[in-house]
């Protein structure tokens, strides 16, 4: 009970300070994209509803729910690309081929570089959720690159393994169930980052492209690792607090995560040398102070990231069990320190999921101001979902868009 009093406490004093904190001068990265497409199906909304594996990553509150769930092995990919280049893009990912530059494909793909960014990503993860606890390993990996043509893109070539770990207690006010959690994220981080303004970094659009998906650039390397020379690598610890409260088929939710800036400790070499440490077993080791690639301590750093939102969840009466809609709006980056300056419109996400049969949700929403639409099956032991949606690249409402396609097998109890 102790235990319990002080966390409830400790969550409720991080609510209160963290929109006043304030951050010193930093190089802020985003988090590497993973999505997740039950939730990017329904418009990226989650925050008030997030239970077992979700939860890990949308709001620790969700560890309270009253039943466990132990996902066994949940495995994603997607892939940065308009619906109708999504299949071409995966056939040249999983292909060994060559595209000429006068061919077809090409012209269309690199029209696409333009328009939307091309790119693709995974991850792994295993976790246990429920019961008041929260415990996951999760490994992800995602390339996004975007430009006027292959010889002047943009991007980052991002990798992340995290372990979460976390507590939640549930307690009652009246008639409102109240859920309180946190939870501890230790990360390991790969960051590149391609800029075709940079001359040490420019040719690894090019190389990038040439080697993943066969699309003749003129590169004329044969080790795209070396070209990624702006590498950033090393450590972290997140903290992530959230809560939620349920009223009858209402829900309300809320979540910070990275509490006050999680500070990076980075140094930087080229992607070669780091790929070279790994095959031994380890990262490179940290550069000193006085040697090359040293990166001063914490000034690199995931910015906090604070979301709100509600549900509503109707009972359908004697339809129950058989058609159970959920409907759910948050407002995201709270704090304004993901995407700084992006207007409200753009930071509204709206969700609508409806369950048949307890097995089979089909999904729609509104991310960032951009139509979603998702599916899924729930079947004993084994869970697919997908997703296509749209995410703002801009600075303003539907200014620049980039499209997505998602989907996930997951084994889970």
């Amino acid at each position: 009970m102790v235990a319990q009093r002080s966390l409830i406490l400790a969550l409720i004093l991080m609510f209160i300070s963290t929109p006043v904190s304030v951050a010193r001068a930093s190089e802020y990265e985003q988090r590497v994209f993973s999505p997740d497409p039950a939730v990017m199906g329904q418009g990226g909304a989650a925050v008030a509803t997030a239970t077992g594996y979700t939860a890990l990553f949308a709001n620790p509150a969700g560890f309270a729910q009253p039943s466990g769930e132990f996902t066994v092995l949940s495995g994603r990919s997607w892939v940065h690309a308009r619906s109708s280049e999504a299949l071409t893009v995966t056939r040249l990912l999983v292909r060994d081929r060559t595209v000429p530059e006068d061919s077809d494909t090409y012209r269309r793909l690199e029209r696409a570089f333009r328009r939307n960014g091309l790119g693709a990503g995974t991850s792994l993860g295993i976790a246990y959720v429920g019961r008041g606890l929260g415990i996951g390993l999760h490994t992800t990996a995602d390339g996004f690159l975007y430009g006027q043509s292959f010889d002047d893109g943009s991007g980052t070539l991002s990798t992340e393994t995290s372990l979460v770990g976390g507590l939640a207690f549930p307690f009652e006010i009246g008639p409102v169930r109240v859920q309180l959690g946190a939870a501890a994220r230790p990360l390991i981080r790969v960051h590149s980052i391609i800029d075709a303004d940079d001359e040490d970094t420019a040719a690894g659009s090019r190389a990038l492209v040439q080697h993943f998906l066969g699309l003749e650039t003129g590169y004329d390397g044969d080790d795209y690792a070396a070209e990624l020379r702006e590498t950033y690598y090393g450590y972290g610890v997140g903290v992530d607090a959230g809560l939620q409260l349920f009223w009858n088929d209402w829900t309300v939710g809320a979540a910070v995560r990275d509490i006050g800036d999680t500070a990076l400790n980075y140094s930087r070499t080229d992607m070669r040398t780091v790929l070279e440490e790994l095959k031994r077993g380890a990262l490179p080791p940290e550069a000193e102070e006085d040697e090359e690639g040293y990166v001063e301590r914490g000034v690199r750093k995931l910015p906090m990231h604070g979301t709100v939102g509600i549900a509503y969840a109707p009972d359908t009466g004697d339809w129950a069990g058989r058609i159970d809609p959920r409907f759910q709006v948050e407002l995201d980056d709270v704090f304004q320190r993901v995407h700084p300056g992006l207007p409200p419109e753009s930071r509204i996400n709206l969700g609508v999921e409806l369950l048949f049969f307890r097995s089979v949700a089909l999904r729609g929403g509104v991310h960032q101001g951009y139509l979603t639409a998702g599916a899924g099956i729930d079947l004993p032991g084994i869970e697919i979902n997908a997703a296509v949606f749209s995410r703002e690249l801009g600075s303003g409402f539907r200014e620049e868009r980039s499209s997505t396609a998602a989907l996930e097998f997951a084994i889970r109890f």
